[in-house]
């Protein structure tokens, strides 16, 4: 998939300008830590985040499967993708930048709580998912027993989840039954955008 600068001209920020983002967009100082000034990646963890994390994205519009999209916005923002530890960090939100500017970017520009918790509630969701898909193990009956009670609250959980996501997704479409309609079936936050 190949995007132009002009498929982020929507956004705020666009993540595919052509000088460092600091620099060309210096609201973004406001929510930059000092500390994180040395970080060598900065401007392509900046870029990054809103590629993944802004809802009027290209890419959220453009793919649904949040793993895939992670991908594609570290190519497009030039993270060292071959650098295995380093790059789950930056998936995982384990990266100290990741996440602190991720939060800060949520609250101070995007400016929504429901998608902030349908994106948290997404992330969740997927990791209980991979928790279900992984098979029973244990030593004895009593471990295998053990692991068969986890994964019956997890699958609870992961009812909760949707419910909850439905209900954010209400709030977020402002109750407009037509944009609801649309996406039905859809569980990712990746696919608002481009409904809005």
């Amino acid at each position: 998939m190949s995007f132009k600068v002009s498929d982020f001209n929507s956004l705020q920020f666009n993540p595919l300008c052509s000088g460092k983002m600091l620099t060309e967009y210096p609201r973004l100082s406001e929510i930059v830590s000092p500390e994180w000034t040395d970080e060598a990646d900065l401007d392509k963890i900046i870029r990054y985040c809103i590629l993944v994390y802004d809802p009027k994205s290209a890419l959220v519009a453009n793919e649904k499967d949040l793993n895939y999209q992670k991908g594609i916005a570290a190519d497009i923002s030039k993270l060292d993708v071959d650098n295995e530890e380093y790059i789950q960090s930056i998936y995982n939100l384990n990266h100290s930048i990741t996440i602190e500017f991720t939060i800060r970017f949520l609250i101070r520009f995007v400016k929504s709580k429901e998608w902030a918790a349908i994106c948290a509630l997404e992330a969740s969701f997927w990791e209980s998912i991979r928790k279900v898909l992984e098979p029973i193990t244990g030593k004895n009956s009593k471990e295998e027993l053990d692991s068969v009670q986890k994964k019956s609250t997890i699958k609870q959980e992961i009812d909760l989840d949707i419910k909850r996501l439905d209900t954010y997704y209400k709030i977020f479409f402002g109750e407009d039954s037509e944009l609801e309609n649309k996406a039905k079936g859809r569980v990712t936050p990746e696919s608002i955008a481009k409904l809005k």
